[in-house]
């Protein structure tokens, strides 16, 4: 990390580069599983949590990780403008996402395992992860809105 870097941005840019490579290395498993199944990997179908055809779900992952590596630089380069709007739609998107993908994931490994869309788990799972990055930016924003005062 380059010393340069506020504390701020030395505290969370590692997090959101972790919560980043996750979903980079969930999209690539499933690109793996699709071009030539390995034993290794869980099944296409598992990472597979919509109806959406699986050409469209890739596109909008390359979308996603986009604008994922588009708010990395932003915060790398302390060049996110802080607003109070800004983080408080990071924290509603956020949290009503989180809570919603996370009753998702307790409800298909519980209650709902019979329902495709609960059971699907890994999807679930990294719909977790995003709704974290979106958490986790909106409190970046929150602190650098606070320091910068």
């Amino acid at each position: 990390m380059n010393k340069d870097m506020s504390p701020l941005h030395r505290r969370y840019l590692p997090w959101m580069l972790a919560l980043t490579a996750l979903f980079v290395a969930r999209v690539l498993a499933q690109a793996v599983q699709w071009a030539g199944p390995v034993p290794f990997l869980p099944e296409f179908d598992a990472w597979q949590g919509s109806g959406l055809p699986y050409p469209a779900l890739f596109a909008s992952h390359v979308v996603i990780i986009a604008l994922l590596v588009r708010v990395l630089f932003l915060v790398r380069a302390g060049a996110a403008r802080p607003a109070p709007w800004k983080h408080n739609a990071c924290f509603i998107l956020g949290g009503v996402y989180f809570a919603v993908m996370a009753v998702r994931l307790v409800a298909g490994l519980t209650l709902l395992s019979d329902v495709e869309w609960f059971a699907s788990a890994l999807p679930a799972l990294f719909h977790v992860v995003l709704a974290s990055f979106i958490l986790l930016f909106g409190h970046y924003l929150y602190r650098a809105g606070r320091s910068a005062r």
